[in-house]
């Protein structure tokens, strides 16, 4: 770990609306991309938190898009201010991180990963808007929805609540692992900074 630096800098404010920049574009595509495939008779969304009654709700699309929008903010300022507690071996191996489990951040045994963690999180979630409506485009085009069948696959077995968040959680979660080599860059020339 490098030296605990000044923790208030105007960087990390930079960063922040850099990042909620990119955040709020790739929001728009998908939520611009969502209203363009329910256009298609046969297509139903399948975010279960985003419907009313069977029908897309696009103020409460936008409002939980704000609220996530906020939390990814808090990754990405949690990361930036803390870059120089992340500890070499995982800025090496940021993939290998992912294998050991915390529930709090903050804790001495967590600190030393989690603020490349809450980066990569970050990270994937504006990847997984991206993902999202890429999927939305093939719906509307093609009528084929890559990530909303295994949803139905699963919703028919279980609950569309169950079918929505497995399919969501494992590949927000692989989104994460795989931007964690991004996220290690990052925080390594935050460090090199003087974070």
């Amino acid at each position: 770990m490098t030296s605990q630096p000044n923790p208030f800098t105007g960087r990390v404010a930079t960063i922040a609306l850099l990042y909620l920049l990119g955040y709020l574009i790739a929001s728009s595509l998908d939520l611009t991309t969502t209203a363009l495939a329910l256009r298609r008779s046969e297509v139903h969304e399948q975010n279960v938190f985003v419907t009313n009654a069977q029908v897309y709700a696009s103020a409460r699309a936008w409002a939980i898009t704000l609220v996530g929008g906020l939390i990814m903010v808090a990754c990405v300022v949690f990361a930036r201010r803390n870059a120089w507690r992340v500890e070499e071996v995982w800025l090496r191996r940021p993939v290998r991180s992912f294998a050991l489990f915390y529930l709090n951040p903050w804790s001495r045994n967590a600190i030393g990963r989690s603020p490349l963690h809450m980066l990569s999180f970050a990270i994937a979630f504006v990847a997984f808007r991206v993902l999202a409506a890429g999927n939305n485009t093939l719906i509307y085009l093609y009528g084929v929805a890559p990530i909303g069948a295994p949803i139905q696959w699963i919703a028919r077995r279980t609950s569309p609540v169950f079918g929505f968040a497995v399919v969501i959680v494992v590949l927000f979660y692989a989104l994460a692992i795989a931007a964690s080599p991004l996220a290690s860059r990052m925080v390594k020339s935050w460090q090199n900074a003087g974070a």
